[in-house]
């Protein structure tokens, strides 16, 4: 089996404002968030109410066409800021089945769809941190979900979200952080190579045959002659 480690070039979060019902998209901050914020004030009444999603897009082209079976794919991702005590996250397909790009998406289309797909991961609570570098192993139909992506589309997005969208967002450095953004890796297997282009086995070959050749043929300079 291979291993494919995939850099996002797309992500960014959605912002949605309850309250007011507006939709902020964010595709060019250092960080993406993964949570809400709900707040009230003395007597109770509620004065905020944001919801924030993630998203995330990955090419395919580092992945061979010739891909018979992905048998992994963990999101590796960098935690900046540690979410709530009780954060809970979901990673999901972006749209149904993570061939749908986010980028030219906005606003409620946006929002809906990083929570619409195939889910991968449940009510994981890796994001209450500490801060660094986290591996989230995915499951569901995403290995299939990516195979199908490389042959119609050759690229595939996620998207996350806080169950309830209502614990403390997570922090998450994004591609514009300059280093230390999201990446999908991937393990594959696919056929050998042909033989006439791996160069390791023809060269194995040939020293094998070699041994059954007549001692003039493999060294005929050191054949000695008969005068």
């Amino acid at each position: 089996m291979s291993t494919v480690l995939i850099d996002t070039n797309y992500d960014g979060d959605i912002d949605y404002d309850a309250l007011a019902g507006t939709y902020t998209k964010n595709d060019t901050a250092y960080i993406m968030l993964v949570g809400g914020y709900r707040s009230y004030d003395k007597v109770g009444n509620l004065i905020e109410d944001r919801r924030i999603r993630s998203y995330a897009r990955y090419p395919l082209n580092g992945l061979p066409a010739n891909v018979t079976a992905i048998t992994q794919v963990r999101l590796h991702l960098y935690l900046d800021a540690v979410g709530g005590a009780s954060h809970l996250t979901d990673v999901h397909a972006y749209d149904t089945n993570g061939q749908t790009d986010p980028q030219p998406d906005n606003g409620a289309t946006l929002y809906g769809r990083c929570a619409s797909g195939n889910l991968y991961l449940n009510d994981d609570p890796s994001l209450r941190g500490p801060a660094g570098w986290y591996w989230l192993t995915l499951g569901g139909t995403v290995c299939d979900d990516i195979l199908a992506a490389k042959s119609a589309v050759n690229r595939f997005s996620l998207a996350l979200h806080e169950e309830g969208d209502n614990d403390s967002p997570a922090y998450i450095r994004t591609l514009e952080w300059g280093s230390l953004w999201t990446q999908l890796e991937i393990t594959y297997e696919a056929p050998p190579p042909p033989w006439g282009g791996d160069t390791h086995h023809v060269q194995m070959a040939k020293a094998i045959l070699g041994a059954y050749l007549p001692w003039s043929k493999r060294f005929p300079k050191l054949t000695p002659r008969i005068v």
